[in-house]
């Protein structure tokens, strides 16, 4: 009995074997071959003199015949898409991101099969195009996240103040400068901090500091979740500890108004719904 379900099993694998080379194998490497002839036909049509002519007649063509509406703004790579298979939506936006992407990599019609095979398929081709767009919002939330709470600072009410003696004392600035950098250290004998340096201003070490300030923000407004709080504080190497000292600092008494902070600093709907999904990575 054993003996005969492995033969059987062996039958099948064969069989499978069999499929996937006759009709999978075959099939993917037939539909990448018409994918090319899809981007020499994108290739024909950036190409032609008669570009916006023939684009307005493969347009008027898609909606008088099939029924299929397209924008003008969209893009000739979905056009064609769209022009060739007659069908699914769905079908040409999958077809159009690959031949995106192959655009983008500076592939032309005769190295896409190779192209596409390389990259390991259709699918690994397309999401690679959906992986690069989510990671460019998640860049341009952060961003416009950050230059927020730089805004905020400015207008932020002083922790303490510098008294630099009755000399006239004056600190250089710049015009994409915000802020003056002062380096201090705590004098154990005086008990109190002294300036020990005046840095020159710089946008790039003011950008640095103001980003990490805002990062810091996002770690504390965690802090009432201890779970989440020493999950953040171990990606960013943190001392939870420390971060409860620099909340101290800086006058935030709990994870509750660092959020506020947080949400104070933001001017859109959009920009707020980012303040409790903050990547923070540096």
């Amino acid at each position: 009995m054993k003996q005969t379900i492995l033969t059987h099993a062996d039958l099948v694998a064969e069989r499978h074997a069999s499929y996937v080379s006759q009709f999978v194998t075959r099939g993917n490497e037939e539909l990448y071959a018409i994918l090319a002839d899809i981007l020499k036909v994108h290739e024909q049509l950036e190409g032609s003199k008669q570009r916006d002519k023939l684009i307005k007649a493969m347009r008027q063509h898609l909606r008088e015949v099939y029924s299929i509406k397209t924008q003008a703004n969209t893009k000739t790579t979905a056009l064609v898409a769209k022009y060739v298979t007659r069908a699914s939506r769905k079908i040409a936006h999958v077809y159009s991101r690959v031949l995106e992407v192959a655009i983008a990599n500076g592939v032309n019609h005769a190295g896409l099969v190779e192209f596409i095979k390389q990259r390991g398929g259709i699918d690994k081709v397309r999401m690679s195009v959906a992986s690069a767009e989510v990671a460019k919002q998640q860049r341009d939330q952060q961003r416009s996240l950050l230059e927020a709470v730089r805004g905020s600072l400015s207008q932020q009410q002083g922790l303490a103040t510098v008294n630099f003696g009755l000399a006239r004392h004056s600190l250089p600035c710049a015009k994409d400068v915000t802020f003056n950098h002062l380096l201090c250290q705590f004098n154990h004998t005086t008990q109190q901090h002294e300036v020990v340096a005046v840095l020159y201003p710089s946008s790039t070490l003011e950008h640095m500091a103001t980003d990490h300030y805002a990062i810091m923000l996002s770690v504390a407004a965690r802090s009432d979740d201890d779970v989440e709080f020493r999950a953040q504080c171990k990606q960013q190497d943190l001392n939870m500890d420390l971060i409860h000292r620099w909340m101290r600092a800086n006058n935030i008494a709990d994870a509750a108004s660092a959020r506020g902070m947080l949400i104070t600093a933001t001017n859109s709907d959009q920009l707020r719904k980012s303040v409790t999904k903050l990547s923070v990575a540096a």
